[in-house]
């Protein structure tokens, strides 16, 4: 994957894969799916890794709580809700922060592996 072409200005949330039929699939299967794009996360992350360094690894769900008493700036509002934790880098060269999670946090949705690429600073 060239992550370059991710990194311009403009960018925000990518979907790099999603799942198709599984908001509707039985429990079992979301599963053992959920289970692959977390395997892929990792995949990916490991190449991000050599890239920019070991990530700081960061759970959302004080951020999901907060949205609810303060204002959290996007994209980090809407990926609290529907990522439970990222890997997070810091691109320098590119002036931005660099994410990777699995929105898998709703059972009626499709699963994703997002790359959410911005430069607002996490909360």
């Amino acid at each position: 994957m060239d992550i370059d072409r991710y990194l311009g200005p403009g960018r925000g949330t990518t979907a790099l894969v999603t799942s198709h039929g599984l908001a509707v699939a039985d429990a079992a299967v979301r599963l053992a799916e959920v289970e692959r794009f977390h395997e892929e996360k990792e995949h990916l992350a490991g190449r991000l890794t050599v890239r920019w360094g070991d990530p700081d690894h960061v759970g959302l769900q004080t951020v999901r709580l907060r949205t609810g008493t303060e204002e959290i700036p996007e994209p980090w509002a809407e990926l609290s809700l529907r990522v439970g934790d990222v890997y997070l880098w810091r691109a320098e060269e590119h002036g931005r922060w660099v994410a990777l999670g699995v929105a898998d946090l709703d059972p009626c949705d499709e699963i994703q592996l997002l790359l959410v690429v911005t430069e607002t600073d996490p909360p």
